[in-house]
């Protein structure tokens, strides 16, 4: 069984028709009485809704505003995409500062001279391992840990930065790949990909320098998963398996990543799509989680039984093969103490195949087990975003509660993603 797919801009962000209906159905109004309102006819919002016919007049703009109470009239204007910059990038985000700070260097100092009207300042923060410790920690626990992070990852990246260039390199290589690929996960996490690539190719020269086989391996298996997320799926599947190639066996954490890169390569290779290659890679990261056993955790990425069977999932729901997905889920269901972020990914995926098979009831629960596991993360996650439109467009009267509460996590103001 598949699922009908669901076009959105080249950015990632709904469109602004899917953006109108989901706010039409959020206050559940029909079609024909916001057509009324705003003085067209019905099949003109329908083909609004549907992508196939531009809004192209300031006057209905702004009339769609006010009866859909859009405060910024703005965000009914379609604006291209340069580059395939994310919607993240969207002024006053959440994540400003860590943008500034990636696209600042201790050197120049563009961020400091900005904030404090001077030049060269030092940036310095006492105890930054256990800061790194601690956002660390926040990634893998905290149900707000996007928030949380916003407040503290650019500085401490700054403090980081700072160190490593001072001393030449010298002193801080570890903490500041840690930072860097903490910083790759977030930005990855809400879309802005380019910034993504950038912060783990960045890692990816500081590690050039150990001669750590799993500081190289993190580090690759990091700029791998950048580039899938950027759309470059053959250069990501490259980058991976180039990477196992250099690893040599009969040490366990180096295992561990051989099986992350092997599973990352998969399920790239399935979004190039080669799906014979896909599940070659496929078996070949089962048979190192086998001869591991359990689940392991080296340099923050995770290996093992789950991982896979997420990847499964992963592959199987890019494909609209609803079937795939809840027969890999039925077997894979994470632990609690599972990173927060996979298991809301888990029932995020799960939700979407419900939804593909019309089943209502089971798509809000997975969708509101996700809000449990990492509420926030509902926010950055185009699958719940189209899960949920699709859920009130059935206008299920049972659900109604549930989903005016995860259609206020996703973003109520009708911009989801942002």
């Amino acid at each position: 069984m598949t699922r009908p797919r669901r076009n959105r801009s080249e950015s990632g962000r709904p469109e602004v028709g899917q953006r109108i209906e989901l706010r039409r159905l959020q206050f559940g109004l029909s079609r024909r009485v916001v057509a009324n309102l705003v003085g067209r006819s019905e099949e003109w919002l329908r083909l609004v809704e549907s992508g196939r016919l531009r809004l192209d007049s300031v006057e209905v703009i702004t009339r769609l505003a006010d009866v859909l109470r859009i405060d910024d009239f703005r965000d009914l204007i379609d604006r291209p995409v340069r580059g395939g910059r994310s919607a993240a990038w969207n002024a006053g985000d959440l994540f400003d500062d860590l943008r500034s700070e990636m696209l600042d260097h201790p050197a120049i100092g563009v961020t400091r001279a900005a904030a404090n009207g001077i030049g060269e300042r030092p940036v310095s923060m006492p105890g930054t391992a256990d800061a790194l410790a601690g956002c660390e920690r926040i990634w893998r626990q905290s149900r707000h840990r996007y928030s949380e992070l916003a407040q503290r990852l650019p500085r401490l990246l700054a403090a980081a930065r700072q160190t490593y260039w001072r001393s030449a390199g010298a002193e801080g290589a570890d903490p500041l790949l840690r930072a860097y690929h903490l910083t790759r996960e977030v930005l990855s996490g809400i879309g802005a990909h380019d910034l993504a690539w950038l912060a783990a190719d960045r890692a990816m020269v500081v590690a050039s320098y150990s001669d750590d086989p799993p500081v190289l391996a993190a580090s690759a298996w990091q700029l791998s998963d950048a580039l899938l997320r950027l759309d470059r799926p053959g250069a990501g599947r490259d980058y991976a398996l180039a990477a196992v190639a250099r690893l040599a066996p009969g040490r366990s954490d180096v295992d561990v990543l051989r099986g992350a890169l092997q599973l990352l390569a998969a399920t790239a290779a399935a979004a190039i799509p080669d799906p014979a290659e896909a599940e070659r890679l496929l078996d070949a990261a089962t048979g190192t989680s086998v001869r591991l056993g359990a689940v392991h955790c080296v340099r923050g990425i995770g290996f093992g039984p789950t991982e896979i069977g997420l990847a499964r999932m992963e592959i199987a729901l890019a494909r609209n093969d609803v079937d795939a997905v809840l027969g890999a889920a039925a077997e894979t269901e994470p632990a609690d103490d599972c990173p927060v972020g996979r298991r809301a990914r888990y029932h995020t995926m799960a939700a979407a195949a419900f939804a593909g098979r019309n089943d209502d009831m089971g798509a809000a629960f997975e969708l509101a087990k996700a809000a449990d596991a990492a509420e926030e993360d509902l926010r950055y996650d185009l699958d719940a975003h189209r899960t949920l439109r699709q859920l009130l467009q059935h206008d299920n009267g049972l659900l109604r509660r549930d989903l005016t509460r995860l259609a206020a996590l996703v973003g109520q103001d009708g911009r989801p993603g942002d």
